[in-house]
């Protein structure tokens, strides 16, 4: 890492299970030769994945541990672990003061920021319930979802609630009892096994499913109106203005945050690269192809640009303008097949993917270590690869920092190349990034490419530049009326036409 000094380490350290719940646990050292280097050094840990030995008694397990349907506890098998692995409850005000614990700790021992990882993902009911949502119905949700059924419909009657939704006598929601009595207030597992939808709480048939929404997790879509959406926003602000204000209280300095996904709130986000994800529709529904392999080798010809592009709308969306940065997530096939792809196309994922995602005004995060004992990128011979490479966006960061994606169409007379147009906010400068994904094991260099845009006025000058080599050039252009045409001589991964 200190060979490599990038800009930001996103997950410097983290907590897991009982590891970081000490100070001690914590080599807070490292920070000052992190500084020392100019890097940015975020703390990190996860935010739902519990065992029994994080917390003092079972009872106390028991409580901070999301339920099903039925008000059990969910396992979660899938993980591999050789302990009970559990989803932590976030409508749980005392699980909340626990994930803010360890973040203080980090804060104290004098971290830049904190990463929060898997915020929302006590939703999806595991591999028990063949991940169909069954989770999340602990007594704390059940509790606020009354609040939010009541703040919503303010004016139902007790027919209301049961011609609207089939409730029954006894089992309404009321103003006059507290919403956490789930003796006298409205019970929703009750209504839900009453109905045989204890097994399938998020059924077509359920009217109330609606009502309490679909979580997707590491995703706070900023549309979602629905109770959980409405209520893990709120706890997700709730948790990042108290670490705000605790960090300026005690450290008197302003820290960053950031989290695994999609979310709001954060100062950048920090999208992890796994199957299964939502940012593409796909007919085996594992989503966008994030790390694409064909028969072990790199399948440099297919194009990320539309799901990066998706994310950067996504995160505007939810978060602002805040920056996006990419990262291969742990362990999944996605980072086994990169680990696995010969040195040379490692590198070339980064050179055409890496390059695709700056083409598209979002920031890799270039692979060093994962944390399950993987060979780190200096073992397996790419951190030497790694420090040359990132020497040319280092040089030329001014250029990729807050850009948007133009709105004028850029095409290109060459099959297999991606191109995109970035207006940078502030400046207005504009650049033309050129990815090429003709390849075969290798990159099929093109030659003589024509690129025409349309431009609301013609620029004096255009310059190309590339990490593929040194220095820049001139390349043959013209333009008349905003019609801009620019004649490339040769494109290996990655050019950059920048429009002055």
């Amino acid at each position: 890492m200190y060979t490599l000094v990038p800009d930001v380490n996103i997950r410097a350290i983290g907590k897991w299970s009982t590891n970081g719940d000490e100070p001690a646990d914590y080599n807070f050292g490292q920070i000052r030769r992190y500084h020392d280097k100019g890097i940015t050094f975020m703390g990190s840990g996860t935010s739902s994945v519990i065992f029994p030995q994080d917390f003092p008694s079972a009872e106390v397990f028991d409580d901070m541990s999301t339920r099903d349907a039925n008000g059990d506890p969910v396992p979660h098998d899938e993980f591999g672990f050789p302990e009970p692995a559990r989803r932590g409850n976030l409508f749980n005000p005392k699980y909340r003061r626990y994930l803010l614990h360890w973040a203080e700790i980090q804060v104290d021992g004098g971290v830049d920021g904190v990463t929060f990882d898997e915020v929302n993902a006590g939703f999806s009911g595991g591999q028990k319930y063949g991940f169909n949502g069954n989770e999340g119905f602990d007594d704390y949700a059940i509790a606020d979802f009354t609040r939010y059924l009541l703040n919503k419909y303010p004016a139902f009657t007790a027919a209301d609630w049961k011609s609207r939704f089939g409730m029954t006598d006894g089992n309404l929601p009321r103003r006059d009892v507290p919403a956490g009595d789930l003796t006298r207030n409205f019970d929703y597992r009750t209504y839900l096994k009453a109905n045989g939808w204890n097994a399938d709480p998020l059924a077509s048939a359920n009217p109330l499913a609606g009502e309490w929404g679909r979580v997707t997790a590491n995703r706070m879509y900023a549309e979602d109106t629905s109770f959980t959406g409405i209520y893990l926003r709120r706890y997700w602000k709730q948790m990042v203005d108290e670490l705000r204000a605790y960090a300026l209280r005690t450290a008197h300095r302003r820290i960053l945050i950031s989290s695994n996904g999609l979310l709001p709130y954060v100062d950048f986000n920090s999208v992890g690269m796994y199957p299964w994800n939502p940012d593409e529709q796909t007919p085996d529904y594992r989503g966008a192809d994030y790390v694409p392999v064909v028969g072990g080798h790199l399948n440099g010809a297919k194009s990320l640009q539309a799901n990066y592009r998706y994310l950067k709308d996504q995160s505007r969306r939810i978060a602002g303008d805040v920056p996006v940065t990419v990262f291969i997530d742990w362990p999944n096939d996605m980072m086994t097949n990169y680990l696995n792809l010969p040195l040379a196309e490692k590198q070339d994922y980064w050179k055409i993917f890496g390059a695709e995602a700056y083409a598209n005004g979002l920031f890799p995060a270039f692979h060093l270590k994962d944390t399950v004992g993987s060979p780190t990128a200096e073992q397996y011979g790419m951190l030497d690869f790694f420090r040359t490479y990132t020497r040319f966006y280092k040089d030329h960061r001014s250029l990729f920092q807050r850009n948007d994606i133009g709105a004028q169409a850029v095409t290109v007379g060459t099959a297999g190349v991606s191109a995109s147009l970035l207006q940078q906010r502030g400046t207005g400068a504009r650049s033309i990034h050129l990815v090429n994904h003709n390849y075969a094991q290798g990159i099929v260099p093109q030659s003589r490419l024509s690129v025409q845009t349309r431009l609301p006025q013609c620029p004096r000058k255009v310059s190309l530049i590339s990490p593929d080599f040194a220095g820049s050039k001139t390349p043959a252009s013209s333009c008349h009326q905003g019609q801009l045409t620019i004649t490339v001589d040769r494109l290996d991964h990655y050019d950059i036409l920048t429009l002055n």
